[in-house]
């Protein structure tokens, strides 16, 4: 962040990223209350949030060959102002089918966010770990802002419903700036943006059906493969060690998942001085102690940030990562009172400190012209099938208890060590794919 260009690019992406994380964070603070006023299970529950969490990691996929399309500013305005849109409707929908869709919808609104957010930072700005350390700090703090602030919502107004409502204005309030803002190089999400689109594929359309060609001539360049004609062999390149990090992303999105949806629950029925209260207190006093311990995790961030424009080989520091929060979660899964605490206030500290290193990775293994997918399968898998994690943990939760989840994550991340050592040392290979593509008539 050398001047002012990237320095806005660095917090507009940022507060964007907070206001992501915020939202989807505010289902674990509003769980309890739903299971008693609402009369939900934990598991159904937790298949609502896994459809919103999976669709949030699924859309990321189409929304990074968006970003790669139609720029990645006007395609974080939109999704900054589907979140707001959508937060509201889960606000004021009634529990039920109509609560799970538009949880759904939110969810896939919140799912541009990276594909767009991550490449617009490291389109713009050269030096990239300080920059992914200050978007990896706000969007913790968005972690650790939703439980808290969905916590006040429901002291002051008595319903979980003002947490959406109040966060979604919120967020429309932020799109209207971001709109505002302009980006070097980068085109601004407008009206006439979708009107253009519409007519655009209308014409294209009406000239199928007339049996007109709109592409380019036959045998020129960017010709699509007409006739018997073989495209020449194309060449297909991909890194060994880019392949070891997507599937550690599945196994960080598990345990990123499954331990932020299940702290405030942990800390009721683990902690005396809560359960003892009566409603709302307890919520608030979890939402409380929820946003504490997430926020130690901000610490990590910005030291992983730090560390990675600083080491040659950041791939080695996801190994640390991961060998330290084994033992972190076997001990959580086995607390209570002010230990269960501490031990996950140094978990989130640890683990959050992956999220730089990672996207720092993404982007050395990724060319630029891709970075929109590249970062939109990241995502896809943090989030997507991580989400998986959220009806695992409400599963065990309603047949054993919330701790019993930590001693799940504690395995997977074993799995983690291995997949990282993997990254490590295959960084020198790839796997090399000709192809030719050939279309018949």
């Amino acid at each position: 962040m050398n001047n002012p260009e990237e320095k806005k690019v660095t917090w507009l992406a940022s507060i964007a990223h907070f206001l992501t994380h915020g939202y989807m964070t505010l289902l674990p603070a509003v769980l309890v209350v739903l299971t008693g006023i609402e009369g939900l299970t934990f598991f159904e529950i937790g298949v609502i949030g896994t459809v919103g969490y999976m669709l949030y990691g699924v859309g990321s996929i189409p929304a990074g060959i968006l970003t790669d399309k139609y720029g990645a500013k006007r395609m974080l305005t939109a999704g900054v102002i589907g979140m707001a849109v959508t937060s509201i409707l889960v606000g004021i929908s009634p529990v039920g089918w109509f609560f799970a869709i538009t949880y759904g919808l939110l969810g896939l609104a919140a799912s541009i966010y990276h594909p767009s957010g991550l490449p617009l930072i490291a389109k713009h700005i050269q030096k990239k770990g300080k920059a992914l350390g200050v978007h990896g700090i706000l969007g913790n703090l968005g972690i650790t802002v939703g439980p808290l602030f969905a916590a006040a919502m429901i002291m002051v107004f008595n319903t979980w419903r003002a947490a959406y409502i109040a966060f979604g204005i919120i967020g429309l309030g932020f799109a209207y700036y971001m709109h505002k803002i302009s980006v070097e190089d980068e085109a601004d999400l407008s009206l006439s943006d979708i009107t253009n689109w519409y007519r655009n594929r209308k014409a294209a359309k009406s000239a199928a059906a007339a049996g007109m060609k709109t592409g380019p001539a036959s045998g020129e360049s960017g010709d699509l493969f007409t006739g018997n004609n073989i495209d020449p062999d194309k060449t297909l390149v991909i890194p060994v060690s880019l392949i070891m990090l997507y599937v550690g992303c599945v196994l960080f999105g598990f345990i990123y998942r499954g331990s932020i949806t299940y702290f405030p629950t942990l800390f009721q029925q683990e902690i005396d001085f809560i359960s003892s209260q009566l409603p709302p207190k307890p919520t608030v006093l979890a939402g409380l102690l929820t946003s504490v311990v997430l926020s130690a995790g901000m610490i990590g961030l910005w030291l992983a940030g730090y560390i990675s424009d600083r080491i040659k080989r950041p791939e080695a520091a996801q190994i640390v990562v991961f060998a330290a929060i084994v033992p972190l979660l076997y001990i959580i899964s086995n607390s209570s009172e002010v230990p269960v605490l501490i031990y996950s206030a140094i978990f989130s500290l640890v683990f959050f400190g992956w999220q730089p290193l990672q996207n720092t990775l993404i982007a050395k293994y990724t060319s630029k012209g891709s970075h929109g997918i590249g970062y939109g399968i990241n995502f896809f898998l943090i989030m997507g099938v991580g989400s998986l994690a959220t009806a695992a943990g409400g599963y065990l939760t309603d047949e054993h208890g919330a701790y019993a989840v930590y001693s799940m994550l504690a395995i997977v991340a074993v799995i983690g060590i291995v997949v990282a050592i993997a990254v490590l040392k295959f960084n020198k290979y790839s796997i090399k794919l000709n192809y030719s593509l050939l279309k018949e008539r």
